[in-house]
């Protein structure tokens, strides 16, 4: 019984951490009014912003998002209405239940609900977790679903030889579902669920026949999301954004190729290959890095937190003692920990931005793990090696840490998060009110670019009819990092004012 009221105070902390002013904090940023009004406009009309019928990826500002969690948020804004929560609410909601499946996990797979009890608070106040659990990020609600694959697997292998098949067609689902709400996935979720046959290959085997129609079923459905991804410009956009727009080896294999007498020599050593693998295995081991992890974290003011890693400061000493208790443990299902920890980064690191928290979420299931068995291990070990007293003065500095580990993630997540980076989280709602109350005077609006992609914010918060925009939307061509932006529809444009003086502006806006 105790057992499930610490679950249920667990589960309770984790939602209140994620709800807390959901729909207000921080504001909306264009991301996140892009999947809430394509979402409208779909109810509206069956059509996105562009007048693409039920897409698979969204063109949106040219970078072509995956279409996942755009449907996962057209129930909450057809009943809820367009707003704030709507958009954020599915993310906040499966953050939550991410925290309760790792619970289950470790009850599932090594039979320790105490395990899964410290595991899931860990997850629950992770600085890491709670960063894109509390907005519109589809890399939260792609984990929620990879981690539900994994409980599924383990499902099959673990009740009985009736349900192993079933089990197994839930996880494809479940990893399917990750694959379409967001990029990273497509390369994660192969990766670990490869690993996974692999170490449990002769179970595989066993039911040979079952698993080629089960992998040609999950093939087909995967055939939509890759012709969408072909022909959609999405390829365009990784061209943009992944490792090899970083021209920095080429220019590096030339130097040094330039160095030596004898080129072709030189080439076996100073080339593209050699040179980008060197750039991917720097990409891949900085997420491991302390200073991410522990002081910093991630360059990207949106991603991060002021004065922060991704784990709190005294959690290095739990993960350490986690890794070393974990390694000398003997049980089964060992490897999983290690295999997710090894495949979470994959995706970021073939990257130029990295290390990336956005896309290498995924880590922070493994890491929360060891953070929760070294942290059990203290908490055990105080109660069964040291004095009467002792234990709880060391449970009180256990408890006295992450009650100031928390406060300081409050601190800065609501006090100063905002302040230190203004331009991370512009907020539009002033522009919107004034607009609401001051358009019909006016034949013709500029608004600065001050916002970050301003036309979706003014769609979205003046719930502009889609069947206009639809006809009235003139966007950019891609720069080149895939991204484009709308120059004007209908009254309003956007961009610098004061190089559009060609024109009459009556109002001049967000400078």
């Amino acid at each position: 019984m105790k057992k499930k009221i610490f679950l249920g105070l667990i589960l309770l902390l984790a939602f209140f951490l994620r709800f807390y002013h959901l729909d207000s904090y921080p504001p909306l940023n264009a991301d996140e009014a892009s999947i809430g009004y394509n979402a409208w406009s779909l109810i509206k009309t069956g059509r996105d912003e562009h007048g693409e019928v039920w897409p698979l990826h969204f063109k949106s500002f040219g970078d072509y998002k995956p279409g996942g969690y755009f449907y996962i948020v057209l129930p909450f804004v057809k009943f809820f209405g367009l707003n704030e929560w709507s958009v954020r609410a599915p993310a906040a909601f499966l953050g939550v239940a991410t925290v309760y499946l790792v619970y289950l996990l470790a009850r599932l797979i090594w039979r320790d609900e105490i395990l899964g009890l410290f595991w899931a608070f860990s997850l629950a106040v992770s600085p890491w977790h709670l960063q894109f659990s509390r907005g519109g990020w589809e890399s939260n609600t792609a984990l929620f679903f990879l981690t539900l694959g994994v409980y599924f697997f383990f499902a099959g292998l673990k009740r009985g030889k009736d349900n192993f098949t079933i089990n197994i067609t839930f996880s494809l689902l479940s990893s399917l579902a990750a694959m379409y709400i967001y990029h990273s996935a497509r390369l994660v979720v192969p990766a670990l669920g490869l690993g996974l046959v692999i170490f449990n290959w002769h179970l595989f085997w066993q039911k040979r026949k079952q698993m080629v129609f089960l992998l040609a079923a999950a093939f087909l459905l995967l055939v939509p999301l890759m012709v969408s991804f072909l022909r959609g410009g999405a390829e365009a956009r990784f061209s943009g954004v992944g490792l090899f727009a970083d021209p920095g080896p080429i220019w590096r294999a030339n130097e040094l190729i330039n160095q030596h007498r004898h080129v072709t020599v030189a080439r076996i050593f100073h080339n593209k290959p050699v040179l980008y693998s060197i750039l991917f295995a720097n990409k891949y081991f900085s997420h491991f890095s302390g200073n991410f992890l522990f002081i910093d974290g991630d360059s990207v003011p949106r991603s991060k937190i002021p004065d922060m890693g991704e784990l709190y400061l005294f959690e290095v000493v739990f993960l350490a003692i986690g890794m070393v208790g974990w390694l000398r443990m003997k049980m089964n299902d060992k490897y999983l920990p290690w295999l997710w920890l090894g495949v979470a980064p994959l995706a970021s690191a073939l990257t130029f931005q990295a290390p990336s928290a956005l896309r290498a979420l995924p880590l922070v299931v493994p890491l929360t793990f060891f953070v929760a068995l070294g942290l059990r291990a203290i908490w055990e070990f105080s109660a069964q090696n040291l004095p009467r007293l002792t234990p709880y003065f060391l449970r009180s500095v256990v408890i006295i840490a992450y009650l100031w580990g928390v406060w300081g993630w409050w601190n800065q997540y609501f006090i100063h998060y905002l302040k230190r980076y203004p331009a991370a989280w512009p907020d539009f709602r002033p522009v919107a009110q004034w607009l609401k109350q001051n358009q019909a005077k006016y034949q013709r609006i500029c608004i600065a670019g001050k916002f970050d992609q301003p036309y979706i914010l003014t769609l979205f918060y003046l719930q502009y009819p889609p069947q206009k925009a639809q006809q009235e939307l003139h966007l950019t061509p891609r720069d080149k990092f895939g991204f484009s932006t709308v120059t004007h529809f209908g009254k309003y444009w956007f961009g610098d004012c004061n190089k559009l003086t060609a024109k009459h502006f009556d109002a001049i806006l967000g400078k």
